[in-house]
This record gives C-alpha cells, structure tokens and sequence, in this order.
C-alpha cells in the first residue's frame, strides 16, 4: 500500500477514534448533568425539610415558654390561695401546675428530637451541597475535554498534506519577497558589470566621473 494511502487510512482511524471518545464524552456529560439535576431537586427538598424542623423546634421552644409562664402563675395562685386560707381553691392551683409540668416535660422530650431531626436535615443539606458542588466542577471539567476531543478529531481528519491553518500573511509577503530577491539582485549585479564596461569601454568618462567626485567633496569641506 502507498505512504499516502497508509496515511490517510491512519488519520481517518484517528479521526473515527477521536470521534467516538467525543460521543462517549457527550453521553458522560447528559449523565453527569442529569444527576445534578436530581441531586439538586433532592438538595431542594433537604433545605425544605430542615426549614420545617427548623420552624418545629422554634414553635416547640415558644409552647415551652408559655407553658413555663402559666405554670409560674399557677404557682403564684397556689401560693395566694394558701396565704387566704382558701384551701380548696389552692389545691385546684396545685393541679394545674403539675398538669402544666408534666405538658411542659413532653414538650421538652418533642423539643429535643425536634432539634435532633434539625441537624440530621442539616447535614444532609451540607453533603447534597458538596455534592453538588463537585458534580459541577466534575461537568466542566469534562466539557472542556470535550471540546478538546472534537479539535483533535477534526485535525485528526483532515486530507494528507492539507495545511491546518492558513497561512499568515505575512509570511506569505516573506516568502514572495525571497521568491524576488534573486532576480532583483541578478538585476542590480548586470547594471553594475554593465556601468563597469561602459567605464572601461570610455577613459575619459572615468576622469570626468574622478574630477566630479573631487569637485563634490571639495564643495563639503567648505
């Protein structure tokens, strides 16, 4: 088989290599984008489910404090009625009180696995972030090689001898110029071998040349 042949049959391989590592990277990049995609739908209802805990706790905490408060004035009437020596009315007191710390004391247990789910949320939202966070990088990472891909793919398939760029202008101009400088130095070589045998063909045109080149450089020193 020709060298040109060889060639060519080897950058088309090249070419049809490099052309199905791109495809192979496109497919990579639908999967890495639809699993940011689904990572940040879950990402969205992670951050949801935390703010609800979140609003959970902060509520728990606030029924906690009101529970605190009417079992203080509970108290006081307790206190009240015993100073009356109104018995019966502070032992009805009494009773509310402990119903309000025994409300209170669930509260309290709800409070603490409120706050406990809170921060599993919490961190679930953290690892989805960072999840997301390195899918990304990963997807730009991998587009970039694939828009590497497809430029050597598309050099890989081009004819023998096909020049990758065009050529810069100026070197075009270069090139041309050298192409010229032969004949124009041949040329200014004749027109002084041929100015050189004029003068030797003519001895008094080489002394009124001497006498205009004394005549000219005496005009100088003046």
């Amino acid at each position: 088989m020709p060298d040109t042949l060889k060639t060519l049959f080897k950058r088309i391989q090249e070419g049809m290599e490099g052309l199905a590592g791109a495809v192979m990277g496109d497919r990579a990049e639908r999967l890495l984008d639809d699993e940011i995609r689904a990572v940040d739908d879950a990402l969205h209802g992670a951050r949801g489910e935390h703010a609800a805990a979140k609003a959970r706790r902060v509520a728990n905490e606030q029924h906690q404090a009101a529970l605190a408060t009417r079992i203080g004035e509970a108290e006081a009437k307790v206190e009240a009625a015993l100073r009356q020596g109104r018995t019966t009315q502070a032992r009805t007191a009494a009773d509310d009180a402990v119903r309000l710390q025994a409300e209170r004391s669930q509260r309290m247990e709800e409070g603490q696995d409120l706050a406990a789910h809170e921060r599993q949320f919490a961190h679930v939202v953290e690892q989805l972030e960072g999840r997301l966070r390195r899918l990304k990088h990963q997807l730009d990472i991998l587009r970039a090689s694939n828009s590497l891909q497809r430029a050597q793919a598309t050099v890989a398939r081009r004819q023998p001898g096909e020049a990758p760029y065009p050529e810069p202008a100026f070197a075009s101009a270069a090139r041309m110029k050298q192409r010229r400088s032969p004949t124009q130095g041949t040329g200014a070589a004749s027109q002084r071998k041929s100015k050189n045998k004029k003068t030797e063909a003519d001895p008094a045109q080489a002394v009124l040349d001497r006498a205009r080149k004394r005549i000219t450089s005496s005009a100088r020193k003046r």
